[in-house]
């Protein structure tokens, strides 16, 4: 028996919707209803299939069979918004499939009723209220786009259905959905995540962790520690510059103000950008395929409540892979208006994730299994873009310690000295950088104390903005929604720092940087633990 097919079969079966963003056509308008009877014939073939697996299979099913049993109010909402969010950006509005979709939608939520028995905890809560206003939203936009009745009709149902789910699982009072009304009611009524007793076995099976969560946290504590007096020395440095406060609201004012990208240039900004350090990248970071196939993009309007920034996708991994690269330019979302912002925001989404995704899907030495969509993939991408933040940062520190090396350093330059002297950028990304590097850190923090109920949320808003000194309002946003998915924000930290180690161990047995960076972005997906056993035999480690 070919195991690989034999996977890839279940996965298409119980994800069609998936394979439709991987390139298969014939999944279009399709989705699997997650009723009682098909999670248990599916768990059965799970089953059948880890009996003969070898490990990256293994591996593999461990995680399809979580994301099987794992049930929380917010899922089935947030299943309709993907899966809708997923056919629009793919092929825009066509009413068949927005039909088959819409009816085949109810029914999802209808066979998950049985949550609403269920007494949830108030992050949960909102959550799932978040999951439906979302669903609601994009529907909206749809169903504007739609002209047949029985389409408009369809919608509407769903989103009457995902407004019941919404009144049945979320029982606090919701209008704007930030900070200020948020923390209140967590305030009132956190009492845990109900996660305690299978933390630990979600984060094994759904990420591949190495480290237990006891780790984590101590290994996130000791690199806020580690990095904290850089983080303020930074601040202190651009305070002197600005003549403004060491602190990170003033010094992000200053930022915006003093390094600004205005609002109408910052798609063409991006583009420019992109010519500039796309080959600054194969020169210091890392090859990038020849098949390289990345489109920048305006977030469209239908799309700015979900993409307030930036972000990238992929799609046909399996057949003709490109990714797309959104830019938000909506003043009332959250896009970049400064040039570190902007320059980290590209390094990590396109030069760590779009080159990830590109070479590995690219790479015709893998296995179907290495390629496929799971959770596995999410701390190992993260990881690499992460520390792309940080090589890209010595790079340009490098330049302007010791001046431009080569026409691709001054082009670099000279676009950058468009907005502000270089060595003012320097000072701004660095920070930028060590901002980001905290933010994450913490994420790894509140992901274990939250749910092993060690602090509840408002208790561990508190600790961190005394233990950084970033804004409690800075930290419950960088913080909070990653709670939906337990063992997801560790994932750039702590697989990040892992490779930090590795190249550095790699660097000191004569393999260069892009020689490391190369090799590890064009692997593909497998679990974490085989992933570190491929690098450690490639660079004899």
């Amino acid at each position: 028996m070919n195991i690989d097919k034999e996977v890839f079969e279940l996965w298409k079966e119980v994800a069609p919707e998936e394979a439709f963003s991987a390139g298969l056509k014939e999944f279009a308008g399709k989705i699997w209803i997650p009723s009682h009877q098909n999670i248990k014939v599916a768990l059965k073939r799970v089953g059948e299939l880890k009996k003969l697996a070898d490990p990256v299979a293994s591996k593999w099913l461990h995680s399809l069979e979580r994301s099987l049993v794992w049930d929380e109010p917010q899922h089935p909402p947030g299943s309709v918004m993907n899966v809708f969010f997923n056919h629009l950006t793919i092929e825009g509005v066509k009413e068949q499939h927005v039909l088959d979709l819409a009816v085949q939608c109810v029914n999802l939520l209808g066979v998950q009723e049985d949550m609403w028995d269920r007494k949830w905890p108030v992050e949960l809560q909102i959550f799932s209220a978040q999951s439906c206003d979302g669903a609601v939203s994009l529907l909206e936009s749809m169903r504007k786009q739609c002209r047949k009745k029985e389409t408009k009709d369809a919608v509407v149902a769903l989103q009457k259905r995902l407004k019941l789910w919404k009144e049945k699982t979320c029982f606090v009072k919701l209008k704007r959905n930030d900070f200020k009304e948020i923390f209140p009611i967590l305030q009132k009524k956190s009492k845990g995540l109900g996660r305690k007793n299978m933390y630990r076995s979600v984060i094994k099976d759904w990420y591949d962790y190495i480290e237990s969560a006891e780790e984590i946290e101590q290994l996130a504590l000791k690199w806020i520690d580690e990095e904290l007096p850089e983080f303020n020395a930074s601040m202190m440095r651009l305070s002197k510059r600005y003549k403004c406060k060491p602190e990170v609201d003033a010094i992000n004012k200053m930022l915006t103000k003093e390094q600004s990208i205005p609002l109408k240039s910052l798609v063409k900004t991006t583009k420019d950008l992109r010519k500039v350090l796309q080959k600054l990248a194969e020169q210091e970071w890392v090859n990038i395929t020849r098949k390289y196939d990345v489109r920048v993009i305006e977030t469209p309007d239908y799309l700015v409540p979900f993409l307030p920034t930036a972000a990238m996708q992929s799609f046909n991994s399996l057949t003709k892979p490109f990714c797309l690269s959104f830019v938000t330019t909506d003043k009332n979302a959250s896009p970049s208006t400064f040039l570190p912002g902007v320059i980290q925001t590209l390094i990590h989404e396109e030069y760590g994730h779009c080159v990830n995704f590109m070479n590995s899907y690219s790479n015709k030495d893998l296995r179907v299994l290495e390629i496929l969509d799971s959770s596995l993939s999410t701390p190992l991408t993260e990881g690499i873009s992460f520390f792309r933040e940080l090589e890209s940062l010595k790079t340009f520190e490098r330049m302007a310690r010791s001046g431009p090396k080569n026409k691709v350093e001054k082009d670099v330059i000279k676009l950058v000295e468009k907005f502000c002297p270089f060595d003012a950028f320097v000072e701004g990304i660095s920070f930028e950088v060590m901002q980001w590097r905290m933010v994450r850190f913490l994420r790894a923090v509140s992901d274990v104390r939250l749910n092993l109920e060690k602090q509840s949320f408002p208790e561990f808003i508190k600790w961190a903005h005394e233990k950084t000194g970033l804004s409690e309002k800075l930290v419950f946003d960088q913080t909070f929604h990653f709670q939906e998915n337990p063992g997801y924000a560790p994932c750039y930290s702590v697989f990040g720092q892992r490779l930090r180690e590795l190249q550095a161990a790699a660097v000191r047995n004569g393999f260069s940087q892009v020689d490391f960076n190369t090799f590890v972005a064009s692997a593909g997906f497998p679990a974490r633990s085989l992933f570190e056993g491929k690098i450690k035999q490639k660079f004899t480690l």
